[in-house]
Parts: structure tokens; sequence; C-alpha cells
């Protein structure tokens, strides 16, 4: 008798506790806070805010379509001290909807959970992202602001790009560049890999182009790649060509030659298309390839025999009075004959600005040109020509640490539509440049040069973290003014939330 009451005893208590850890449970999930601020960078097209937050369990529903989006998020919210479990039940579940365009997403917050859905990985990347700069950490969960956002890009090409060539950066700072175009769903990373000062990628074809102690393995490349697409982020590698070439010139002058520049002739032609080709291979998911491009000391070309023999054998006449003319055209052959490579493996050729509008009639329309200088040629002159571009202003878009740091209110003010040179031959140095809206204008990019770093920072890491500080610093702005060409938000505001998310993405890189 005594046994059995202290069965039943038992089991009362298992019930009791069963009952109170079910109660608990549904009152965590309805557990109700004063709204949060949605301080989101870029600013969503539509939000829907009940004015008021709720509590949620930090498990992520299984989903096998959308599986890289939710390991990348679980990732970076393990960064922040927040742990994410996958589960088949879950307050975060993820949907499919075709309804939505590529890259665009929807998130709705409301009592039976957090629905996320997009048409396809990139969009639940950036509905992810969005997640990740609100919830807000607590006992027992994360809270969220309940509401519904739908979101999209008016810009496909949304870019940062960082100069790896002029100054050794640790592979480490590569991942971290992924991890800040993830969170403010910058769709591209250019990295400028080759340069006078360095080859810094791997090359099996031409070892020796690899310079020594600074350049980056197979390996890395490989995990670079995986960690990008993985987290929806672009890779647009970069050999710049046929200037900044010393690198080329130092490891196989018989083939490239020493005047300043790739020397046109086939041994070096078919050499620079195989690494073009090679570069592709290593860069499987990335859309775009950059192919350099600019200043070039082309005038090298009309006066070297061996080049102007060559040039004669495809049609070109190197007979010709007209030396600038003559260059001019061995400059589009040169692109020309790079940009095929690229299309031959299924990738979008990307070039700099850096040949005059008389040739504009010879070079591939295939190519995506950056606007930048407005010297070489100007914008109007390009979009005239024909070819679609992308905005890489001078000003406000450079970043040279520590010599030039632009004003955030002038990021802030700038648009896909509009340039200001800084080169004092341009026609607009004064002026400034603004064009109507035009489709072929396909988005800007943030730029990072490494010319002044190793002259003004007596140890190399201090100048890499202050470009990377400044990076952190104007990237939000871009993404601001690419993800919305129309803006949504006043300057004060926007500045707040780039502030208050600069920080908590510091938490993630470091």
């Amino acid at each position: 008798m005594k046994r059995s009451v202290q069965i039943v005893s038992w089991l009362l208590c298992v019930l009791l506790i069963f009952c109170f850890t079910a109660c608990s449970e549904t009152e965590t999930k309805r557990l109700e806070k004063e709204s949060m601020k949605m301080q989101l960078v870029p600013t969503p097209k539509t939000v829907n805010n009940s004015g008021k937050a709720m509590l949620y369990k930090t498990t992520v529903r299984e989903n096998e379509e959308f599986a890289e989006a939710i390991d990348a998020f679980v990732d970076y919210a393990s960064r922040l001290e927040i742990d994410f479990t996958k589960d088949k039940k879950g307050d975060f579940l993820l949907s499919k909807d075709d309804t939505l365009q590529s890259g665009a997403y929807r998130l709705a917050v409301s009592e039976s959970g957090v629905m996320l859905a997009a048409s396809d990985e990139t969009g639940m990347q950036h509905a992810f992202a969005t997640v990740l700069q609100l919830m807000e950490k607590a006992d027992g969960g994360v809270y969220l602001p309940v509401g519904e956002i739908t979101d999209s890009a008016d810009c496909e090409y949304r870019g940062m790009m960082v100069d790896l060539a002029r100054n050794w950066h640790d592979f480490s700072y590569l991942l971290s560049y992924v991890d800040m175009c993830y969170y403010y769903k910058i769709s591209v990373l250019h990295l400028h890999f080759t340069d006078d000062q360095s080859y810094t990628l791997p090359s099996a074809l031409y070892p020796e182009l690899s310079t020594e102690g600074r350049h980056y393995t197979r390996e890395q490349i490989a995990e670079l790649v995986a960690y990008a697409k993985a987290r929806g982020v672009e890779l647009m590698p970069e050999i710049d060509v046929p200037g900044h070439c010393k690198s080329f010139e130092a490891s196989y002058h018989r083939i490239f030659g020493t005047t300043g520049i790739i020397c046109q002739h086939q041994e070096s032609m078919d050499a620079m298309q195989a690494l073009f080709k090679e570069l592709c291979e290593m860069f499987p998911n990335s859309k775009y390839i950059h192919i350099g491009g600019d200043e070039a000391a082309i005038a090298n070309w009309a006066n070297c025999s061996k080049c102007r023999k060559y040039a004669q054998s495809v049609g070109i006449d190197a007979s010709i009075e007209d030396k600038e003319l003559l260059s001019q055209q061995m400059y589009a052959n040169f692109v020309n004959k790079m940009a095929e490579a690229v299309l031959d493996c299924g990738k979008k050729p990307v070039a700099w600005e850096g040949f005059s509008k008389e040739v504009n009639g010879l070079v591939s329309k295939e190519i995506l040109m950056m606007s930048w200088e407005n010297y070489y040629q100007t914008t109007p002159d390009l979009l005239d020509g024909g070819f679609e571009i992308l905005n890489c202003s001078w000003f406000p878009l450079y970043v040279v640490t520590p010599v030039h740091e632009w004003p955030l209110e002038d990021l802030y003010c700038w648009s896909i539509y509009k340039w200001k040179a800084v080169h004092p031959q341009s026609p607009y140095l004064h002026s400034g440049l603004q064009i109507e809206p035009n489709e072929r204008v396909r988005g800007g990019q943030l730029l990072a040069w490494g010319d002044q770093i190793a002259a003004s920072y007596e140890i190399l890491e201090d100048g890499i973290r202050a470009e990377r500080e400044l990076l952190l610093e104007r990237l939000p702005f871009l993404a601001e003014n690419t993800w919305n060409v129309q803006k949504l938000s006043e300057y004060k505001d926007l500045l707040t939330c780039c502030k208050a998310q600069g920080e908590r993405l510091k938490k993630i890189i470091q």
C-alpha cells in the first residue's frame, strides 16, 4: 500500500511538471513586450508593424531546399551567442513562393511563428539577413517585432571591391568580406587579385606568376568559393590586364614582355586566354569575371614591332600613321580576346572604362563596363555606345585608406545615376554628372584601394584593419542606395540604423 501511494504521488508530480512545462511553452511563445525598433539596412520596400514584439524559440524547421541558407543563418546567430537548432518542428518555418522574384523575400512574424518565404536560395538568404538584424536575444529564445515585410532589390548588381594585390590580406579577411556582403544583402564581392605589386592567385599553368609569400592556395580559394556560395554572395575575381602587369613581367617576361603592358603576340594572347579560363574553373559559381582594362600604357603597343606584326595578322592596319588610333584598336582586340575566353566558359566579362569612344564600335557589348573616371570616355558616351554599365564613381565610392574618406552624407546623396570625377581632365571635374534613369545602368559598387596603406602604417595589419573599418562604415550606405534607387530613409534615420547594425556586424566578423 505504501509503495502504491508513492507511485501515485510520483505520477502526479510528473503530470504537474508536464502541465507546467506545456503551459510555459505556450506562454513563452506568446510572451509580448513593447515594440522593438526596426533598424534595418537596407530599408525594406514594405513594412507592416503591429507595434508589439513576441518571444520565439530558437528552432528552425528543417527544409532541404533551403538547407544552405539555414546553415549560414545558424552560423551567424551563434556568433551573436544565440544558439539555433534545426528540427522537424520549430518557430521558424521556411516556404518556397514562386510568385516572388529572384532575390525577393517575405518575412511574416505572428503568434503562430516566424514565416520566411522566397522563390530561391538568394531570397531566403536575404530573409535570414533581415532576421539577423532584427532579433533580440532573450531568456528562452529571441524577440522579433510582429508584422510583415515584403522586400526586393532595385539593382541586381550591388557590389564591394577589395584590392588584395597591393597589400597582402590574410585569408580570414576574405571570409569577413563575405560576411559583410551577406549582412547588408550585397550581391557581388569583387576581388582585385592581381596588380603590379603581386599576383595573389594560384596557377597550375604558370606557377611562377604566384608571388612568393603573397598568394592564396587552391585549397583556400576552394574554401572561399564554398563559403560565399553557402551565403548567397557572388564572387567576382579579377586579373587586371593589360596594364598593372609588373608581376607578369617579373616571372614570364619572355611571354608577356617588359614594356609595362602585356605584349600582344600569339603566345602571350593564348597564355592570357588560358589564365582566364583557369580563373573561371577556380570560381565555378561566379557569374562575373573581371578582365581589367584600366590605366594601360597602350601607346607601347604601337611602338613594338612584334605587337604591330600581330595586329596586322588579326586584321588591324598596323601601318596607319595615327598611332593613338592603332593603340585603341589593339586595346579593343585585347579586351575582346579576354572576353571571348570568359564567354566560352559561360561567364559574363566585366572591364574598367579604359578606352576612347572612337573604338566603341569595336569593343564587345557583352562586356559589362565599370564607369569610374569619366576621363577615358564619359558615361553618356558609354551608354550611347551600347554598353551596360556599373556606377563606380571615384567620388564618393572610392576608399583609399587613409587618404580619401569621403563624408558619409555624400554617400547618402549618391545614386546609381550620379558621378563626380576627380581626374583633372574629366569634363565633369567640377560640375559632376547626373543622368536620367537608364535600365542599362545595372548598379553600383564601393571600392577599396590599397595605394596608400603601406606608406601610411608601420604595421601593415593596422592599415588593413583601418581599411575594413572604413568599409564597414560605408557599405550600408552603398547597400541602401542600390537596394532602393528611390530613397526611403532620411539621412539621420539611416545613419542611426547604420551605426546600430555596424555594431552588431562587428560582433559577427571579429
